[in-house]
């Protein structure tokens, strides 16, 4: 149970501090969640055969004390760089990711309702993954409490365009 292809995971003291920050345990069992890196190329890709226009972000807040954030960009297989998902699930065991660092903004985002309130460093990283995912970020939660969700006003838009259509 929680197996498979999972390349940016990080089963280290970062990945531990992860998991702890996001309580990222089993409701019922207890047990600790894989915990790893956003991988644009897999988000690219879902977004390809799936048509998305649009991300939600979630626990941006457990990102918050890190000084660089890293994001797989793309993929060394059998030494040679690609953006590429692998084709089959067994390619996944030759991949080693290739990130790029990010700067973090080592200051408190949690319980934040305002785009415009989130610290620079934590908009342009938002920014980055709407550009390499080729999807705007409508929604971000900044924490564990339903309220503790930013809702871009584009986003909120497009909603209510759909419900006057549906």
């Amino acid at each position: 149970m929680g197996e498979g292809p999972f390349p940016t995971e990080d089963k280290g003291e970062l990945g531990d501090n992860l998991r702890k920050r996001g309580n990222e345990y089993g409701a019922v069992t207890g047990r600790p969640r894989r915990t790893g890196w956003l991988d644009l190329p897999l988000l690219r890709y879902s977004g390809m055969i799936n048509g998305t226009n649009w991300l939600v972000v979630t626990k941006l807040d457990v990102l918050d004390e890190l000084a660089e954030i890293p994001v797989c960009v793309g993929f060394k297989i059998d030494g040679k760089e690609t953006a590429e998902v692998p084709a089959h699930a067994s390619g996944f065991d030759q991949i080693e990711c290739i990130y790029q660092k990010l700067p973090g903004w080592r200051t408190s985002t949690q319980g934040t309702t305002h785009y415009d309130q989130l610290p620079k460093a934590a908009r342009d990283y938002l920014a980055f993954v709407e550009k390499e995912a080729g999807a705007r970020v409508g929604m971000i939660s900044t924490g564990p409490d339903r309220d503790h969700t930013i809702l871009v006003d584009d986003f909120i838009t497009e909603l209510k365009v759909a419900a006057k259509k549906a």
